[in-house]
Formats: structure tokens, sequence, C-alpha cells
């Protein structure tokens, strides 16, 4: 006999429980019922009847395969999947993770969301506009390395250009700040302030 607290409990965690059934197909767990999100993604759930998840989530064929060999030879209590995406009937995207368990010489399959999804995926979002912003950022300041050694250079060549007594030490402390400016550019060029 089933306990109703199991199935409660399946429902109350929004998950998908499949067992693996001989010759590799997947049926609902017994006393489970299929989430509606997992009945809009897969018909062939509303019913009970045996399936075949990977043509609906091709994502699961090579997750399956490691599962495979999960269950011959448990290494811990499950084997996670990384997240997923698929699409839904209105085009939407829906994130899944899939875990295979093995009790005793039964194996099972569990699908569910993830919780923070969307909260890694932004994470990381943010994490590659920071790195295009950094790389932008170098890509500025490089551009200002040449000239800036230009200018200093040239003002090197000024300063030996026959100055007279009073423009020379104006022209020296301009090189010099040059020289400053370009030994900086150089240096967050390459990441180092």
């Amino acid at each position: 006999m089933i306990d109703p607290v199991f199935s409660d409990l399946v429902a109350a965690l929004d998950l998908v429980v499949l067992e693996r059934q001989p010759g590799g197909a997947f049926q609902l767990a017994v006393g489970t019922l299929a989430p509606a999100w997992f009945g809009h993604l897969f018909r062939e759930a509303a019913h009970g009847q045996p399936m075949t998840l990977t043509r609906a989530f091709p994502f699961l064929d090579t997750f399956l395969v490691e599962a495979e060999r999960f269950w011959d030879a448990p290494r811990g209590n499950r084997l996670r999947s990384d997240p997923f995406v698929v699409a839904d009937a209105s085009g939407g995207e829906l994130a899944l993770a899939a875990s295979a368990v093995a009790i005793g010489m039964r194996r099972f399959l569990i699908i569910e969301m993830p919780d923070d999804y969307d909260d890694r995926r932004r994470a990381l979002q943010s994490a590659r506009e920071h790195v295009l912003a950094h790389e932008q950022f170098v890509r500025r300041v490089s551009a200002l390395v040449d000239p800036a050694a230009d200018a200093a250079r040239l003002t090197g060549q000024l300063l030996d250009s026959g100055l007279t007594p009073q423009q020379q030490p104006l022209a020296a402390g301009a090189r010099d700040q040059l020289a400053k400016v370009s030994d900086a550019l150089r240096s967050l060029a390459r990441g180092q302030i």
C-alpha cells in the first residue's frame, strides 16, 4: 500500500518521480502524479503510460548514460544533472534538473524545477557583463598608450630643439608628466592598477 504522505510530499515538492522499467522506458512511480508543468511538456505522462523521455527532453540522453553507470554502481545518494532548459507549449522556457537515485534494485529518475536557476543565471550574466566591460575598458586604455608615449617623445624632442631657458623647465615638466601618464596607462592596460 502506498503511503498517502509520500504522494503529498512529492506533489508539494513539485517533483516528477519516474521509475525505470526493463527495456529503458520510464513510468511514473506508483502513487505519484505528474505535476501540471510536466504534463504540459510531456503528454504521455498524463495516463501513467511508459515513456521515452529523451524525445521530449533531448538533454536527458546524455544524462541517462551517466545515470545507468550510477545505477549499476551507486557512488553517493544521487547523481544530479546540471540545469537544462526546455521550451514549453507557449514558447516559454522552463529550467529543469534531473537526479538518478537507486533504492535496492529499483532505479528512479527525479525531475524538478531548481529554485536557484534564475539566481544562478543572473549571476552568470552579470559576470559576463563585467568581463565584457573590463575588456572594453582595457581596449580603450590600450588605445591611449601609444598617443601618450608619442606625446612624451615629442615633448622630449621639443626640449632638445633649442627652447629658451624659461621654456625648457616647462617642456621638461610636460615631458615628465606625459611619461607618468603613459606608464599609468600601460599599467591599466595590463590590469595592474
